[in-house]
């Protein structure tokens, strides 16, 4: 039982450690990255319409980076994601940092900011 005990906690201090990433790029809905994420100028002219349009909104979002990866948030994130799109002056050119947890291609969203 002991030895239990203190497996649990050696891997909740572990956990505990794990330090948030920032990741930046641009804001964009899986819908439209997946299918055009690759041109050059889609991240500076991703709109704010499109991010806002039901299909875009179903689809999920993530952050397109410099190197043209596309991180998807967690369910969460695109909650806060919604709001923060709700919320924005500009309507292109939205570059973001995004600080989380990234596992493989997907990100467990604690903060969203405007660069």
């Amino acid at each position: 039982m002991r030895k239990v005990l203190l497996i649990f906690l050696a891997a909740a201090t572990l956990s505990s450690f794990a330090a948030d990433t920032k990741v930046q790029g641009y804001l964009v809905d899986m819908a439209c990255a997946r299918e055009e994420g690759s041109r050059p100028d889609f991240g500076i002219k991703h709109s704010k319409e499109c991010l806002q349009m039901p299909e875009c909104v179903e689809s999920g979002y993530g952050v397109l980076t410099a190197d043209k990866k596309i991180i998807a948030f967690d369910a969460a994130g695109n909650e806060q994601a919604k709001k923060f799109i709700a919320d924005l002056k500009k309507n292109t050119d939205i570059k973001v940092t995004v600080t989380g947890t990234v596992t493989g291609g997907s990100m467990t969203v604690n903060k969203i900011e405007l660069q």
